[in-house]
């Protein structure tokens, strides 16, 4: 391509590198999604064993996958809706009832705590309304 070896490219790579060391954004991925998959495995013992059929990922990319037996099709986006009515980003797939959940790698330990507050408020709405059904 016509970008290959382009010199401004090649600095700007090595200035993205350094910012990865410095601000020791690599520690903070593994550290937060830690935090992020044992809070979401605690949720999935404790409230909705039935509901969560698995929790899964590598750093902050998380993946939630619900019982389609238990929950039925579209509880993902249901729960994806809940999310953005509390101000938080996640994406239902398309195959299963599975959310991602990928914040930024700069994302604090207080930040993943909110966010598994208002995830865990989610489900708790989208199973509410489901049982109303």
């Amino acid at each position: 391509g016509t970008y290959g070896g382009n010199a401004v490219a090649c600095a700007a790579a090595l200035a993205t590198l350094d910012v990865f060391e410095q601000e020791k954004l690599l520690e903070n991925v593994n550290a937060r999604g830690e935090q992020l998959m044992g809070g979401l495995r605690s949720f999935a013992a404790a409230g909705c064993k039935e509901a969560i059929s698995d929790v899964r990922g590598l750093g902050l990319m998380v993946a939630v996958e619900f019982s389609i037996p238990a929950v039925g099709r579209g509880f993902a986006s249901a729960v994806s809706e809940q999310c953005f009515e509390r101000g938080v980003l996640v994406l239902p797939t398309g195959h299963r009832e599975t959310l991602r959940v990928i914040p930024p790698l700069t994302v604090t330990k207080e930040e993943i705590n909110e966010l598994l507050e208002k995830l865990e408020e989610s489900v708790s709405a989208a199973y509410a309304a489901l049982s109303k059904k």
